[in-house]
């Protein structure tokens, strides 16, 4: 039997304050893990975003997802700074999830320096602003290592797996990337689950930011066909683009004025 995989040390005190309160409340490690990154979505979320269904934690409890959230902040800060890009919560799941699960769904992510040497075949030196897609993202390690090269590339990543879902968007926001994560079968393009727009007006505002789409926002939010580079535009370029393209005019039909109330399977 291959060796369980142990997190790198740079991510080991939140793995250590992870495993503490699984192991104090009698709980799945797995569901505290999804439930993180479920926390710190929604704190990032637009106000009109509905709040977490099915959340069971006592306000004691919540102090505990807090400091594991700041705890995260901390690593991501040190890491960004010396690597240009990091993902902490895919070295995580990676430790956290049993070996068995994660051979059965061939979860096992791209490491860094594979990721790079991807990214730099695929993109060799090209500077100039473009989308880029991942049909089965994971954690969103490889779209994330593009930003070394140009940061205002435009990301969109697919998952069939939630918790993946939620891993990328939070590594896209804490990495300031632009972008979408859908959650949907990528072959078959059903079984939608949900779609996150990260840091949509991050240039614009300087603000970390997640819009949650139901299926038919997203939909109507793809139809508009807005070009990526808007996303990248500063306040007056992007007011001066707006007043050209008489885009305003689009804009409410784009997302529904009562947001879709989730379902079990909806949490963010």
């Amino acid at each position: 039997m291959s060796k369980k995989y142990e997190a790198p040390i740079e991510v080991r005190e939140l793995e250590k304050l992870i495993n503490s309160f699984t192991y104090k409340y009698g709980l799945d490690v797995r569901n505290v893990f999804r439930d993180l990154l479920r926390y710190i979505v929604i704190g990032f979320s637009l106000p009109d975003t509905q709040p977490l269904t099915e959340w069971r934690y006592t306000q004691e409890q919540n102090k505990a997802f807090y400091e594991m959230f700041a705890t995260w902040i901390k690593i991501m800060d040190t890491q960004i700074k010396i690597k240009g890009y990091y993902d902490a919560f895919g070295e995580l799941f990676m430790a956290m999830t049993s070996q068995r699960r994660q051979q059965e769904q061939g979860q096992f992510f791209t490491p860094d320096e594979i990721s790079a040497l991807c990214r730099d075949i695929v993109m060799g030196k090209e500077k100039d602003p473009t989308a880029i897609y991942d049909p089965a993202v994971g954690s969103g390690r490889m779209l994330i290592s593009t930003k070394v090269n140009n940061p205002k590339n435009y990301l969109v990543g697919f998952d069939i797996d939630y918790t993946c879902c939620l891993m990328c968007v939070c590594n896209f926001l804490i990495n300031s990337c632009v972008g979408e994560v859908v959650c949907i079968d990528s072959l078959l393009m059903n079984n939608f689950r949900g779609a996150w727009l990260v840091n949509e007006a991050y240039y614009r505002t300087e603000l970390p930011s997640i819009r949650w789409m139901n299926e038919q926002e997203y939909i109507k939010f793809k139809q508009a066909k807005l070009p990526a580079h808007i996303f990248f535009l500063d306040k007056k370029g992007f007011d001066q683009y707006i007043n050209m393209s008489g885009l305003w005019a689009k804009m409410p039909s784009l997302f529904n004025n009562t947001p879709q109330r989730p379902t079990k399977n909806d949490v963010h």
